[in-house]
């Protein structure tokens, strides 16, 4: 059965929204290579990021562009990849495709995120050809800090900030930034046109190298001057982040009142945290929560789950612990364990009530007050009337 509230369920531009831009399309048989769907596209993005169009390099997806940008920037190619563990599997992905060896390290438990002087410390030991920064799911970072890092060290940054459409916004300043910044555009974030990217450089000239390993190496030719892919976005993509613009005042205020809510209703439970900064001015398409010690998230989801509300544990227990990944080189990863055993994502999406996530919140504190009892709890599916031997769905929840 489908549950009564799925973790995630995406939304973007319904078809009558749609319709003038695909008629434009239409009209100009120009589908892909830069036409001017996406041309105007790529203005408002660089508008909304405060920086000129020539910065503001679009990409088919955002792992794609992060392999785009650590290709442009890595000195030497071939070496180290710093980022953590602590982050989706497309993080370490594209590492390898621009053919770095990621190098796991541990992040902070207040931020989630790594910290420049523990790379610092690394890069004594061992030589880093870059570093990719992760904003943990969609937060803002402080990008001077990265700066200084790079000043300091020679080692170039590149920022993984996939669900940072929002954090990472021009507020009434241009872009600072030295290390390029990839946004993904994907369905399941605040900002979504299906599969897609933007990338926002310091300068023209980064942003070219970006955009040419995107391009097969071209730059306004057809000879090959880098070893490129194909990761373009097409005029369809485009007319999807068009027609999103047109409506992203209301939708921002829509994730606004849901985040309200879930910082008033599931922040208030006792025994869980909300992710660091949440609800600080930004919105993000994540609802993450972590457990204190005492309280396994597991358990929880297996309750939750029992009572028709989907959970999800985005990025696992770390990267290192894929099969793809762990065989690469890590230092000690005792907070990435840690979150592993105590996050997890609640359903968040556009379209919850304020009294949907009272509801959860509810349960999820009936949750918890199991799992710290210790009880074992005859639960049964979406909460309905039923028998143990029918849906065998007894929990032992741990103490």
């Amino acid at each position: 059965m489908a549950p009564k509230y799925p973790v995630l369920r995406p939304r973007l531009p319904t078809a009558d929204k749609l319709l003038p831009y695909l008629e434009r399309i239409d009209t100009a048989r120009w589908y892909t290579n830069g036409g001017p769907v996406l041309k105007e596209f790529e203005q408002k993005l660089a508008d909304h990021f405060g920086v000129s169009e020539p910065c503001l390099v679009t990409s088919a997806n955002a792992t794609l562009a992060i392999s785009q940008a650590l290709r442009a920037v890595a000195r030497p190619t071939g070496g180290l990849c710093v980022m953590p563990s602590w982050t989706f599997v497309a993080s370490a992905a594209a590492a390898v495709w621009a053919g770095l060896e990621p190098y796991f390290i541990d992040i902070s438990e207040d931020s989630w995120t790594i910290r420049p002087e523990d790379v610092l410390r690394l890069s004594a030991e061992r030589p880093i050809s870059a570093v990719l920064v992760v904003a943990s799911f969609g937060a803002p970072l402080d990008l001077q800090e990265w700066d200084e890092f790079t000043r300091k060290s020679g080692i170039p940054v590149v920022v993984d900030a996939a669900g940072g459409f929002d954090a990472f916004r021009a507020e009434g300043g241009g872009w600072e930034s030295e290390a390029p910044v990839v946004i993904s555009l994907h369905a399941t974030k605040v900002f979504g046109v299906g599969e897609g990217a933007a990338v926002i450089a310091k300068n023209q000239s980064l942003a070219q190298r970006i955009a040419r390993f995107g391009n097969f190496g071209f730059q306004g030719s057809r000879v090959a001057e880098l070893p490129g892919t194909n990761a373009k976005m097409t005029e369809y993509s485009a007319a999807i982040g068009l027609a999103q613009f047109a409506e992203w005042p209301n939708t921002r205020n829509a994730w606004r009142r849901v985040t309200e809510a879930f910082v008033q209703e599931v922040g208030r439970v006792d025994g869980v945290r909300l992710a660091p900064q949440f609800g600080e001015g930004w919105v993000s398409s994540f609802g993450m929560v972590q457990f204190d010690e005492s309280i396994p998230a597991e358990d929880v989801s297996a309750f939750l789950e029992g009572e028709g509300i989907e959970t999800r544990q985005w990025w696992g227990k770390g990267c290192h612990c894929q099969r793809a990944y762990d065989q690469y080189p890590r230092s000690p990863l005792p907070v990435t364990r840690k979150l592993g055993q105590q996050v997890l994502g609640l359903p968040f999406w556009l379209g919850l009530e304020s009294d949907d996530i009272i509801s959860i919140a509810s349960v999820l504190e009936e949750a918890i007050a199991s799992a710290r009892a210790g009880q074992e709890v005859p639960r049964t599916m979406h909460g309905s009337i039923g028998s143990r031997e029918r849906y065998g769905a007894t929990l032992k929840l741990a103490p």
